[in-house]
């Protein structure tokens, strides 16, 4: 089961490294255990080719990772890297085993994992990180097994074999090419054909969404009602935050967590996007346009959170994953409602410009 981490066992405590101020230190191991040294297991284990024994300090702004890296050559030589808190996407742990996913664009898919020898020291660093994107699992990371080896005869005979299929559809494709230009070249000589190519036609760009337009008393009855239902949002998701620290800490238990997302939070969501959807009929554009944004928002979250409870339940990652993906749709059409409103205070307090009078 998913649970917090080190509940029934003894924590242990942080050494305090001078070298980072203070901060927590953890001696880790970025190589997968029982794998033969400078073998390819370094390189699936982290995209940053760091291998063997390490140290781990977590910083209030990040991790400073102090290690040794192998190059393509084998060499290995000390390198030291600071990973800020911003970039860090998702951590899952397993057992004592925790990989840390991060988000960047020049470098796409970079992750690092490590191992501490103690599922209870895996679980205070996780704990001790500066995200909430946390997913853990109690228990040891299960090994991939091994397939079963072939005899040096029977790989030689399918290598063989390989090799023959290779040759076999590489004359082939000379052959086909060798004729297809024969006639190509016969054909050009007696009938030449003009080749037309198409005229490219311009593709007009997506038409962006319209803003109507507000007098000031509109733009001030949107603003009331959006921090009517924006402080309301406010206090769910503060809500929300309360329940996911006390579970990570473990003072709330999984199913307890579980409950109160089913009983107390989606209910409330569900609330909020009625009222957002009784709107009534002689409301200006621009609210209705506030209210659709926020319906998307609670929309978001009620759905995000159904996610987190089954996934929790059920032990899917993906279903955990695809939650907190709902959630961050659900923030940015809340931020986008916000975007607008400014928009249409910003059109409502410039000079309407009007048509000069004829002499």
């Amino acid at each position: 089961m998913i649970a917090a981490v080190g509940r029934g066992s003894q924590e242990p405590s942080p050494q305090l490294s001078p070298q980072a101020s203070g901060s927590p230190a953890f001696q880790v191991q970025f190589s997968r255990p029982g794998a033969a040294s400078g073998g390819r297991s370094d390189s699936r284990s982290n995209t940053f080719r760091w291998t063997g024994l390490g140290t781990i300090h977590v910083l209030e702004r990040g991790l400073l990772v102090m290690t040794r890296r192998r190059s393509p050559f084998g060499f290995r030589t000390a390198d030291e890297r600071f990973v800020p808190a911003s970039e860090i996407c998702e951590v899952y742990r397993e057992g004592d085993s925790v990989r840390v996913d991060l988000r960047g664009d020049e470098r796409r898919g970079a992750f690092f994992q490590f191992w501490t020898g103690n599922p209870a020291t895996a679980g205070t660093i996780v704990r001790l990180l500066p995200t909430t994107r946390t997913i853990e699992y109690e228990g040891t990371a299960a090994e991939p097994v091994p397939a079963p080896r072939l005899s040096a005869s029977l790989r030689r005979r399918r290598s063989q074999r390989r090799v023959l299929a290779i040759a076999l559809v590489v004359g082939l494709v000379s052959a086909t090419s060798v004729l297809i230009t024969h006639f190509a070249l016969r054909q050009t000589k007696t009938d030449p054909v003009r080749i037309h190519l198409p005229t490219p036609v311009a593709v007009p760009a997506p038409a962006a969404v319209e803003l109507p337009r507000a007098t000031p008393a509109e733009v001030a009855s949107a603003l009331a009602q959006m921090r009517r239902f924006d402080d309301r949002i406010d206090g769910l998701r503060a809500q929300y935050r309360m329940a996911f620290l006390a579970l990570q800490s473990g003072h709330l238990s999984q199913e307890e967590f579980v409950a109160g997302i089913n009983k107390w939070l989606i209910p409330q969501w569900r609330a909020l996007y009625g009222e957002l959807a009784s709107n009534s009929h002689d409301e200006g554009a621009l609210t209705a346009l506030i209210r659709k944004k926020l319906m998307a928002a609670a929309t978001g979250w009620d759905r995000g959170l159904q996610d987190y409870a089954a996934g929790l339940q059920t032990r899917s990652y993906e279903s955990v994953m695809a939650s907190f993906d709902r959630m961050s749709d659900g923030n940015e059409a809340r931020r986008e409602a916000w975007r607008i409103l400014d928009r249409a205070e910003l059109a409502a307090s410039e000079p309407s410009v009007s048509s000069p009078r004829k002499p």
